[in-house]
């Protein structure tokens, strides 16, 4: 199994999971009542299989499962080893945000919240490669550099995707918007206009964090958020070397509550996010 394709099976066994400990069977009992070994089992459960759709079909009548999750799983088992556009980039991204990436595509929607950079969907290839350069990590070469930028272009084509029209939601602290990069205010001129140009989408929600707000649940860190249509959401938290991501459900609760209050309570409403922006343009251009 290629690193391409090892998220979308263990999202499958993620749920899979649920939905058997939901009827509260062991692993044990499945393993009979389907006439597999409990390895084999436990296989489809960690993303270490493939589960064929005679299998899915199966399970999916052993646990009750509604016809509109058993619809959206279905198709996520028939895809599991197909090749995704990400797949092109290589080396160019990690394995952990490659697997980011490749959940990403089957999500419905997004929240995302960052205090110190644009997130990725909403950046421009120049601010790109200009905070890969920044970042100052051994591989951050002026070429490895454009084949990101160039990757996160490929990515961003998700916010205009036809079929299913997908949703972000990203939250950022005003400080986002007050950072340079010396000697190239265009950069920032740029970006600035970009996300007042897609917050015009409809669906796209820009909210801001202006910068006189006390301690609040994002103090802690950035976090992405990725939901389906199928149900469920995988948490994703970027570091500087690695990464993390979790379907476990008590931990994207906390974050779900963490993405409430964001929302609810720290940032400023849409109407006023955009004002500010606006004023933050309008100075820039001076």
């Amino acid at each position: 199994m290629s690193e391409g394709t090892s998220a979308r099976r263990r999202r499958v066994g993620a749920q899979l999971r649920h939905w058997r400990t939901s009827e509260g069977l062991t692993l044990q009992e499945v393993a009979d009542r389907l006439e597999v070994s409990l390895a084999t089992a436990s296989r489809w459960e960690t993303g270490g299989t493939k589960v064929s759709l005679d299998t899915y079909s199966r399970l999916a009548d052993l646990y009750g499962v509604n016809d509109e999750s058993r619809l959206y799983f279905e198709r996520l088992c028939r895809d599991a080893d197909d090749a995704g556009w990400w797949t092109r980039y290589g080396d160019a991204i990690s394995h952990g945000f490659r697997d980011f990436i490749e959940l990403e595509s089957q999500a419905a929607g997004e929240f995302v919240y960052h205090a110190l950079i644009v997130p990725g969907l909403l950046q421009t290839a120049e601010y790109r490669r200009a905070l890969v350069i920044a970042l100052g990590t051994p591989e951050a070469t002026p070429h490895r550099a454009d084949n990101i930028a160039d990757m996160n272009s490929a990515r961003q084509s998700i916010l205009t995707r036809m079929s299913a029209p997908f949703e972000l939601h990203a939250v950022i602290q005003e400080a986002v918007l007050l950072n340079e990069f010396e000697g190239r205010p265009h950069i920032m001129r740029d970006q600035h206009r970009r996300l007042r140009e897609l917050a015009a989408r409809p669906n796209i929600t820009l909210q801001i964090v202006p910068l006189r707000r006390s301690a609040h649940p994002g103090s802690t860190g950035d976090f992405t958020i990725l939901t389906y249509d199928g149900g469920g959401a995988t948490v994703y938290n970027e570091l500087l070397t690695s990464s993390v991501m979790t379907n476990d459900l008590a931990e994207v609760g906390t974050y779900q509550a963490a993405r409430k209050a964001l929302v609810a309570d720290v940032a400023l409403p849409v109407e006023d996010s955009l004002r500010l922006l606006d004023r933050l343009i309008g100075e820039s251009e001076r």
